[in-house]
């Protein structure tokens, strides 16, 4: 087989060729538990849960379930924060083969009825937070749902439909044996809901096999430069988004190792908990990295003991990078995945990292560069096109949409609809979404590099870009720009900079100053909300200039 251009610069310890286990997760974690059952596995608001105790709690949770009438196959919805019992969740419903439907506990009520209807949940799991809607969704009689779980417990009241029931309550007779339901590797583990933010948002139907391969293909990019044996990882992100889910949970299926949840996730919460745990991996997300560069006790924090600083889920400016190092000497390791994906396919290697690159493939994942229109033709080195994986790690299908997976999933490719390139060695840099690529004249302008060149201006706290329609130019650049607390900047001044560095089709013709920029969930520049304002900014325009030339007439 020929060598891949990335594969020698690989960390020691990395095979080329790795074999993963054939076990299910649910067998993997009972090994765990037998191995070291007092070895501490999620610590959460000075709650100590060893690894006995989670299989026990998941155990009676499962029973319980079956016992409710949920079978292999059915569609689980955890609709939760990250508390521990999450966690446990997850667990039972590995155990029985339950399909995991991780959902965003903000969502409003179109937005559950939409992921539930879709999935097909007959069950949830809630916090008493956001029990109301789920209630309402069960009174309404919707044909999906059938029970709502609710944690802690739901206050007694007769006016409650049936289905309601209290987490203690029922659990509380459930027996703590093992449930005997045998898991095939090809089963349906999880459904990860993509972010949909162009159509409609599909289910990804990520197996046990999808589960193992990210885990083990973790293991091998972080090995040389972490303590695998005594993983201990702080989980700051959603455990219900694909990145918090997989580097936390899953990954410790495999390794064995410990989870510290931050019910309630604020950069103070984030500092204290790596000074009391001093845990050595930490995925984080650009919007985390950026606000601890701004905390002057930083250089002197426990951050420096970390081993496995990873950042993903949306770009990191180098800038950024280069002055979190310089306080800290950690290094971040930047990575590429999506639900897709079941998380990552790529990160840097920490021998030889190449800042604004998302680093070279995992093991057994294998890369091209197609052409952007009909994504038939393979490019060669250097050239840019839309990034394309395939592997073990690569789902198979969206959940009931089938001619969507037909577009994006080729042959056991996935077309990730990203814009980028790889090098002379094999490394992959992304330069945007193609929806989020703006044609200016017939030029090609990449959001991503504009919003660099932006943020790397010192008056900047935060920008980004999108393209607004230009009678000229088909296209034009338009900047939303938050400038730092105590600093000024003109419209004028924004223009000037960029053009010391991008040629003119980039440069941005507007600029509006914001006191914020808008955010999706998981940290994202919110590009769509920007589209979205700007759409409706012009809308009121046109409405304005047609009622005027309607009384101008009437006159």
């Amino acid at each position: 087989m020929k060598e891949k251009l990335w594969q020698k610069f690989y960390d020691p310890g990395v095979i080329l060729s790795p074999t993963y286990l054939t076990i299910p997760l649910k067998e993997q974690f009972i090994a765990q538990v037998k191995k070291d059952p007092d070895r501490p596995y999620i610590y959460c608001s000075d709650q100590v849960i060893t690894y006995r105790e989670a299989n026990i709690a998941a155990c009676k949770l499962a029973n319980a379930l079956i016992n409710a009438g949920v079978r292999k196959g059915d569609r689980v919805a955890i609709t939760l924060p990250n508390i521990s019992e999450f966690v446990i969740s997850v667990q039972a419903c590995l155990k029985i083969g339950a399909i995991i439907v991780l959902t965003n506990p903000r969502y409003k009520k179109r937005e559950l009825t939409y992921q539930y209807s879709d999935s097909g949940a007959e069950t949830v799991i809630c916090l008493n937070e956001n029990e109301n809607i789920n209630i309402e969704l069960l009174k309404e009689k919707a044909g999906f749902l059938k029970r709502v779980i609710v944690i802690p417990n739901v206050e007694v009241d007769s006016n409650l439909p049936e289905g309601i029931v209290g987490y203690k309550e029922f659990v509380r007779n459930s027996p703590e044996y093992e449930p005997e339901i045998d898991i095939d590797l090809e089963d349906i583990a999880v459904l990860v809901y993509t972010g949909g933010t162009t159509g409609v948002s599909k289910g990804c139907c990520v197996t046990h096999k999808n589960l193992i391969a990210v885990a083990s293909g973790w293991k091998q990019m972080c090995q040389f430069f972490t303590d695998v044996e005594h993983y201990k990882v702080l989980s700051s992100t959603p455990m219900y988004h694909v990145h918090g889910f997989q580097t936390t949970i899953n990954a410790n299926i495999l390794l064995g190792g410990s989870i510290i949840i931050l019910p309630e996730i604020t950069i103070d919460n984030i500092i204290k908990a790596i000074h009391k745990y001093e845990p050595n991996v930490w995925p984080a997300v650009p919007a985390q990295i950026c606000a601890l560069t701004k905390r002057p006790d930083l250089p002197i924090s426990k951050v420096k003991k970390i081993q496995h600083l990873g950042c993903g889920s949306a770009p990191l400016p180098v800038s950024l990078i280069r002055k979190f190092e310089a306080m800290t000497s950690v290094p971040i390791i930047e990575g590429y995945g999506a639900s897709e994906t079941s998380m990552a396919v790529a990160s840097n290697p920490i021998r030889k990292r190449k800042m604004g690159s998302v680093g070279i493939p995992y093991p057994n994942i294998d890369f091209k560069v197609v052409d952007l229109k009909a994504g038939e033709i393979g490019l060669p080195v250097g050239e840019i096109g839309e990034l394309c994986f395939k592997g073990p790690q690569v789902i198979k299908e969206y959940w009931q949409h089938p001619d969507e997976t037909a577009l994006a999933l080729r042959d056991g490719w996935w077309y990730s609809g990203d814009i980028g390139y790889m090098d002379e060695e094999g490394y992959i840099f992304v330069l945007d979404r193609k929806k989020d690529m703006i044609i200016c004249s017939g030029f090609n302008v990449f959001c991503n590099e504009v919003d660099d060149i932006l943020n790397s201006h010192p008056n900047i706290l935060e920008a980004g870009v999108v393209g607004i329609p230009d009678s000229k130019r088909g296209e034009t650049v338009k900047a939303f720009v938050v400038v730092k607390p105590g600093k000024e900047l003109s419209e004028d001044e924004v223009k000037t900079y960029c053009r010391q560095y991008l040629a003119a089709y980039k440069v941005p013709t507007l600029v509006e100053f914001m006191d914020t920029l808008p955010r999706t969930y998981v940290h994202k520049l919110d590009r769509k909300a920007l589209r979205l304002r700007e759409e409706c900014y012009r809308m009121s325009l046109e409405s304005s200039e047609t009622n005027w030339s309607h009384s101008f007439s009437a006159r």
